[in-house]
């Protein structure tokens, strides 16, 4: 403990730190567009000019208007209320797992995959996220 902190002290004045300063920024509770159909949640930061991401699109019929692209750090503070489709991008399983739970909402789905670069570089991957897809779409219906 420093001077500072024990002359506060002894004022009897607490010190407060906060756990989420980006909430005075506004940053929290971010409502998402009812026209937001897919939620791409990576480690680090996608672009839309990708040949990966935009034939995933096409696929799955759901334009760039209709897809919002974020982070891990970011992804906390969205409030989603429409049925959505996740696909979170990364290694951690753990990260992946919290992340689902906390934005979850009824008739969400998830499809979970390596990062970018390693999805693009792994057929047996790529496979693995095309049946997530298949799954999804077969329970939605």
């Amino acid at each position: 403990m420093n001077r500072r902190d024990l002359l506060l002290q002894e004022m009897g004045i607490t010190q407060w730190q906060l756990r989420r300063p980006d909430a005075l920024k506004g940053a929290v509770n971010i409502p998402i567009s009812q026209e937001i159909h897919l939620i791409v949640i990576a480690e680090t930061t996608l672009d839309f000019n990708d040949p990966f991401l935009l034939d995933l699109l096409r696929s799955v019929e759901i334009s760039q208007k209709e897809c919002l692209l974020t982070d891990f750090d970011h992804a906390q503070h969205l409030n989603v209320q429409q049925p959505v489709y996740y696909w979170l991008l990364s290694e951690n399983n753990e990260k992946i797992h919290r992340t689902f739970e906390q934005l979850k909402t009824a008739n969400s789905y998830l499809w979970k995959t390596k990062t970018l670069q390693q999805l693009k570089q792994n057929a047996k991957q790529k496979r693995e996220l095309w049946r997530q897809i298949q799954q999804s779409c077969i329970q939605s219906v």
